[in-house]
């Protein structure tokens, strides 16, 4: 149960930092994604050609490699080329980046609840908001990228640590609950209680 918490303080203090890095510097910071994400899939396609390239001729008939390490040389290299375009479309996955985090505080908030913590109300509605902003971001009624990524990113800002403060209290709260930092399993749970 540690290790859980453990990963879910570090997954909100990264998106708070990637949220800072994005409202600081919104253009710079979609370039490096975008270029980054080209990078990855240059490399990754170069790779799958020349597998396809050494390997005999009865070895792998259905692993597609040249196929796939064609697709992905390709679309690197339309991301280099048309990264205007490319940002275009991170709006939409930046939204679903907040929609999921937004789910994660609606759930959060049910577990308050069911440790008999107080303010939970409070927790649903942070998250809910956050579900409405990734929408907003999807639909990006902001007309420009950077103005746009900058909500993005102080959204993702207050996410991070909305839900670093959010897990905190939770470990708490089944601490109390329990009256015990060990908590294991549901077995654990219902043997104390029985």
């Amino acid at each position: 149960m540690r290790e859980v918490l453990k990963e879910a303080s570090v997954s909100s203090i990264l998106t708070a930092i990637v949220g800072l890095v994005l409202l600081i510097m919104p253009n710079l910071t979609n370039r490096i994604i975008v270029y980054g994400i080209a990078a990855v899939l240059a490399v990754y396609g170069i790779g799958r050609i020349f597998r396809y390239i050494r390997r005999n001729a009865g070895e792998g008939m259905m692993d597609h490699d040249l196929s796939i390490g064609l697709v992905c040389v390709v679309t690197g290299l339309f991301m280099f080329l048309y990264c205007g375009v490319v940002i275009s479309v991170l709006p939409f996955l930046f939204g679903l980046g907040l929609i999921f985090g937004g789910t994660m505080s609606v759930q959060t908030a049910f577990d308050v609840r069911r440790f008999h913590g107080t303010r939970w109300t409070m927790h649903l509605v942070i998250g809910i908001a956050f579900v409405v902003a990734g929408i907003e971001a999807i639909r990006n009624p902001f007309g420009t990228a950077s103005l746009l990524t900058r909500f993005v990113g102080l959204c993702f800002l207050l996410l991070g640590i909305h839900s670093y403060i959010e897990n905190k209290k939770v470990a708490q709260l089944r601490r109390e609950f329990m009256g015990s930092s060990d908590i294991i399993d549901e077995e654990d749970i219902k043997a104390r209680k029985g």
